[in-house]
């Protein structure tokens, strides 16, 4: 096999790889939402079948997860060996992480990112005012919640670290942090790397730049409220079905704001950096 059909070939591996997991992740969610929801006019029934089920959802969300990353890790492993038209933004972009000082970049910013957005979209919850232990929870526990709620945000996994922290996982919420985070490395990466290129950037550079931070932005508020608000509702006491309603319409809004953007950053970046190549 000459280099050409060998970097085609680990290309179309790693696309068979993530897209096959990526479908089985969703399909896992929706079957998942139709097994623990209850049926019209019936009461909900926790059992020991659907805990066990829920475990089995949290375990597979997350190998699914690294299943995905590896196919994509082997696309992008393809790109940089690849030996034809090498004018596309797929190479130029994967030829930037050909130096490990980027891959530090991305990974310290995707790190970084990832743990400012647990804290704003109540993936880590710290609550002062309310008290686990008095609420008859075991310090440090572990609680798996395995219904009901829209597809993707059951079952819950809350992990009672202190009497007033919490760390609270939701199968949706794990997917976003790590793909907004990524992303957002991958933003930070390109830029510097553009920055060290040119100080003076054109106007598609301007317009990257505004896109990266909407995406930024707008990421931070991805995760899930609906998921965290619910569950201080029952804390505390009170429930309200037209909130958490609001909420699930919003973060809706954000996703479909912050990744597209996130995404098309990633492209005009990556477009300015092949035409200062291409003007020397």
């Amino acid at each position: 096999m000459n280099l050409g059909e060998d970097w085609r070939d680990q290309r179309n591996r790693g696309l068979r790889i993530a897209l096959i997991s990526t479908i089985s992740l969703v399909l896992i969610f929706v079957i998942y939402a139709r097994i623990s929801a209850p049926h019209e006019g019936q009461s909900v029934v926790i059992n020991a079948n659907l805990k066990n089920i829920a475990n089995v959802v949290l375990v597979m969300t997350c190998m699914l997860m690294v299943s995905t990353g590896y196919g994509l890790y082997k696309i992008f492993k393809a790109e940089q060996k690849r030996t034809i038209n090498t004018n596309t933004l797929t190479f130029y972009i994967t030829s930037i992480f050909s130096d490990s000082y980027y891959w530090k970049i991305m990974t310290a910013s995707a790190i970084g990112y990832g743990i400012i957005f647990a804290f704003l979209s109540q993936i880590f919850i710290y609550r002062n005012d309310v008290s686990f232990i008095q609420q008859g929870v075991n310090i440090p526990s572990i609680s798996v919640t395995p219904c009901c709620n829209i597809i993707g945000y059951v079952p819950m996994l809350s992990i009672y670290l202190t009497d007033h922290f919490l760390i609270l996982l939701v199968p949706i919420n794990i997917v976003l942090v790590a793909v907004v985070s990524i992303l957002v490395g991958f933003n930070v990466s390109l830029n510097v790397y553009a920055l060290k290129l040119t100080k003076k950037f054109s106007h598609t550079k301007k317009l990257s730049s505004l896109l990266g931070s909407v995406g930024l932005t707008s990421g931070l508020f991805i995760g899930c409220p609906t998921c965290a608000g619910s569950l201080f509702s029952l804390l505390l006491g009170f429930w309200s079905g037209a909130a958490i309603s609001i909420l699930a319409y919003f973060q809706t809004v954000f996703i479909v704001i912050c990744i597209p953007a996130l995404i098309v950053s990633t492209i005009l970046i990556a477009k300015q950096i092949r035409s200062i190549y291409s003007c020397r």
